[in-house]
């Protein structure tokens, strides 16, 4: 790919105006991609706004928040709506949306305040969450028509307002994001509603103030008056996770914000940022060697042989994962530095990767938990999966972005589910997974996967000259670099099978541990029965109502 990007290449002309002054071995740098280019170029002033703060947000913590400390955590029940770890992120939210949105901020008002409305006034009946979903889905295709709406449009008189949007014109672009989270509290608040139907409000808020794990926190309710509209605002513009996430939930975001992760330490954030650095490192390096996203978008494959055209598709999908990695990766950063523990979005390498299924559990991970707890599960989850997976995936794609080549990348995307599904089910069966050459069946089908999944994810993130390129790899001419390619994905395959089995062996000493860890010292209170001054105990909103 280095010999492939040289500008003694005769195709180098055709994209050399693409490229950019460099740093590294005194050559050009790729920064053709707009969304990258724009990052990195921004980078400076997010991190001087992480390190602002994160130490105005620590000096507020020891000035104010310590002196409520010892109350709120030991007698939570005194403490409740606002909560006060969520007063300065509330106060540097606000002042963050105006500077990025200027006097758009009023939409993102009305159009959040319309959800939490919504929310407070049906959450707990059972069509609720259709009522969310066609707000929320109706948002989203008019910020797309109206492109963040204009004050001119509405009142011509009003159209001066025009020219102060703030530093981020376009605030709808990076909705999508805030969007998941309206719909994560006004999902969270309806289950708190409906629990309290079926089991009395001590007993849930007995559950609440013991967080175990992760899935504790997430699966378990609030206080009830947690879910207030200082809450839910702060929670919306958390600035480390309001433009790119990792995606949080509601409940995950204020059981954090009340009692502080186990999992934060000095040592894990600096690791961390240290990783943070070494992939921004690699990502540079890659693009002063590899001028994949200028080639690509160049779309002239006709000088190209097979083997440079899927090299160049390859890396051109690996820089997409190393660029989204970077971005999630800082925003994650600034988020553990500010103590708030979230989801790594990128957990495996795109190139170990060899099943659809875990493919998409570990890209974009946080996203896919948010798809699982508020779209999978409620539509039958696995009972349901045969349908229920081309739900999510032409959801996917109308929140990336409303056009058919999207939804054509997920539509072949929920299509290749259907094989996999039936493979895993045939082969899985004793009769094939007792044979001696069981391991060669499986990454028969796992190399068939991996170029099923290079073709779909560049027909919907590749560049408009990707149709040239597949006509060019799966031609006559290819034919031979196809089949050793294949036989050569097959051996890789036998690798990664055999570190997949390391990290299952991992996995279980780890939890078989944590397991004797709680038996030798599970100190956690058992959830009382309530009292309401009497023997009787405390009767469900359900009891009350029927009498």
């Amino acid at each position: 790919m280095y010999q492939a990007s040289s500008p003694k290449r005769p195709e180098y002309a055709g994209y050399k105006d693409e490229l950019s002054k460099g740093w590294m071995f005194g050559r050009m740098i790729d920064l053709s991609d707009g969304q990258w280019d724009t990052f990195r170029s921004h980078l400076p002033a997010f991190a001087s706004l992480m390190f602002l703060y994160v130490a105005m947000n620590w000096v507020f913590r020891l000035a104010v928040v310590r002196r409520v400390s010892s109350e709120f955590l030991q007698t939570p029940t005194k403490v409740r709506g606002f909560l006060p770890t969520l007063w300065f992120p509330f106060l540097f939210a606000t002042v963050f949306a105006i500077v990025l949105s200027g006097v758009s901020t009023v939409f993102i008002l009305a159009i959040t305040g319309g959800n939490f409305i919504l929310a407070k006034r049906f959450g707990g009946r059972r069509w609720a969450p259709a009522v969310f979903w066609v707000y929320n889905m109706a948002v989203l295709f008019a910020n797309e028509y109206y492109k963040g709406y204009e004050f001119g449009r509405m009142l011509q008189s009003l159209a001066w307002l025009d020219e102060w949007r703030g530093v981020l014109r376009r605030w709808d672009v990076t909705f999508n994001i805030t969007m998941l989270r309206m719909m994560s509290f006004a999902m969270d608040y309806h289950w708190r509603v409906r629990q309290e139907d079926e089991t009395s409000v001590q007993q849930i808020d007995a559950l609440v103030a013991n967080p175990r794990t992760e899935k504790d926190r997430v699966e378990r309710s609030c206080f009830a008056q947690d879910y207030c509209f200082a809450n839910y605002w702060a929670y919306l513009l958390y600035p480390p996770l309001y433009l790119t996430g990792p995606i949080i939930t509601f409940n995950s975001f204020v059981s954090q914000m009340r009692y502080p992760s186990p999992s934060i330490s000095v040592k894990h954030t600096t690791v961390y940022g240290i990783r943070l650095l070494a992939s921004a490192l690699l990502m540079e390096l890659i693009l002063h060697t590899v001028y994949c996203v200028a080639i690509s978008k160049w779309g002239q494959w006709e000088t190209f042989s097979a083997y440079e055209i899927s090299l160049f598709g390859y890396m051109r999908l690996s820089f997409i994962w190393l660029k989204l990695l970077i971005i999630w990766r800082f925003a994650r950063f600034w988020a553990m530095a500010d103590g708030i523990d979230t989801v790594e979005n990128m957990r495996r390498c795109m190139s170990n990767n060899y099943s659809l299924q875990q493919f998409w559990r570990d890209w974009h991970c946080s996203y896919n938990k948010w798809l699982v707890r508020y779209v999978y599960i409620p539509l039958g989850g696995r009972r349901t999966s045969t349908w229920n997976t081309f739900v999510i995936f032409t959801f996917v794609a109308l929140w990336h972005d409303l056009t058919m080549r999207l939804l054509q990348w997920a539509w072949i995307i929920a299509l290749l589910f259907l094989p996999e599904g039936l493979a895993t089910w045939y082969f899985g069966k004793p009769r094939w997974s007792s044979k001696p050459y069981f391991r060669l069946l499986c990454s028969l089908g796992g190399t068939v996967n991996i170029m099923t999944m290079m073709i779909a994810n560049l027909v919907g993130f590749g560049d408009e000259g990707v149709e040239k390129m597949l006509a060019k790899i799966f031609s006559r001419s290819g034919f031979v670099f196809l089949a050793v390619a294949y036989a050569i994905l097959n051996m890789y395959l036998q690798v990664i099978f055999e570190w997949r089995e390391y990290e299952y062996r991992k996995e279980y000493a780890a939890h078989e541990a944590s397991l004797a860890q709680w038996e030798m010292a599970d100190t956690a209170p058992s959830a009382p029965v309530a009292r309401n001054g009497s023997d009787s105990p405390t009767l469900t909103k359900r009891q009350q109502r029927s009498g």
